[in-house]
């Protein structure tokens, strides 16, 4: 009986040590399953955070990117705006109603202004001095012209000729005595060349020649007077005379006006040869014009020829 007894609990304790050994099986098991998983699980693990740190980098990447693109934006704006600003400021300066004064050395305030007075709102000046109200973007035209025309004026030296002509073969009886003062040589070859040229075209047979006069004027001069050297008392008048170019030997002068006059016994000017706007080659010789005068011998022409040259 005692020995059943025995036997039992032997039985009953190896049942239980069974029991516990089972379920400490499976634990270890579990434990080395979860143990060869590990590295998959921390792989995971790895992935899923450096996942979350690239969208993290990403996110600030892009908001970096924003506050920079908004503060290139700003910047550009006020740019613009400073740009806009300078540029409302430079055309508002433009129109500036500027007072100054300028000193005339060769030319005269009334002179000078006429030519200059589309540049200016108002001006006043004495003989050297010219002070002007001007918006301040005429200003570089308007000096521009100062220096082109306030500058020593050049002497223009006309060389006048006046030649009569006759084509009659002999003069009428009570003047048979002029061909005894009749201009045989002519030594000036330019002049000579003009005349034959005249010859040619109006088949003068004589010719006498007044002593040349010799007219300085100033370029740019308004009118000019003076009385030739002559024995039939005439006169001429040169206006508005202008030199064109600054190459020597190939400058222009150019006339506005010239006008031949004889002096009358009673007074008065009897209008011979009057041109306007014409112009010399410098050192050239030009026939003005031909015509008749007054003298007791019908047939005479009268003619005018210039030369002209900057001094």
């Amino acid at each position: 009986m005692k020995k059943a007894k025995k036997f039992f609990k032997v039985i009953a304790f190896i049942s239980v040590l069974l029991f516990f050994a089972g379920p400490a099986s499976l634990l270890s098991q579990t434990a080395e399953e979860e143990k060869k998983q590990e590295p998959a699980i921390n792989n995971l693990t790895q992935a899923k955070t450096d996942a979350q740190t690239k969208e993290e980098q990403e996110k600030a990447e892009a908001r970096k990117a924003a506050a920079q693109a908004f503060a290139e934006a700003q910047a550009k704006a006020e740019q613009q705006k400073a740009e806009a600003l300078k540029v409302r400021d430079a055309e508002a300066a433009k129109y500036e109603v500027v007072l100054k004064t300028y000193s005339l050395k060769y030319i005269s305030v009334m002179e000078f202004m006429s030519a200059a007075k589309f540049y200016v709102l108002d001006y006043s000046g004495s003989e050297n001095a010219l002070t002007v109200r001007i918006h301040r973007m005429n200003i570089p035209a308007f000096e521009d012209l100062l220096k082109k025309l306030d500058v020593e004026k050049r002497n223009i030296q006309f060389q006048v000729h006046t030649i009569v002509a006759s084509k009659d073969e002999e003069p009428p009886g009570p003047y048979k005595d002029a061909l005894k003062n009749e201009t045989r040589e002519i030594t000036n070859k330019d002049l000579k060349r003009v005349l034959d040229e005249m010859k040619g075209l109006w088949s003068f047979k004589h010719y006498w020649l007044d002593s040349p006069s010799f007219l300085v004027v100033k370029d740019g001069s308004g009118a000019n007077f003076f009385k030739l050297v002559s024995s039939r008392d005439l006169v001429m008048d040169i206006r508005n005379v202008q030199v064109r170019g600054d190459e020597p030997g190939k400058r222009i002068i150019s006339v506005g006006e010239i006008q031949l006059s004889q002096e009358m016994t009673g007074g008065g000017r009897s209008k011979l040869i009057e041109t306007n706007e014409i112009t010399f080659k410098e050192k050239g010789y030009l026939v003005v014009g031909v015509s008749g005068f007054h003298s007791g011998w019908s047939g005479l022409a009268l003619i005018l020829v210039i030369s002209a040259e900057i001094k």
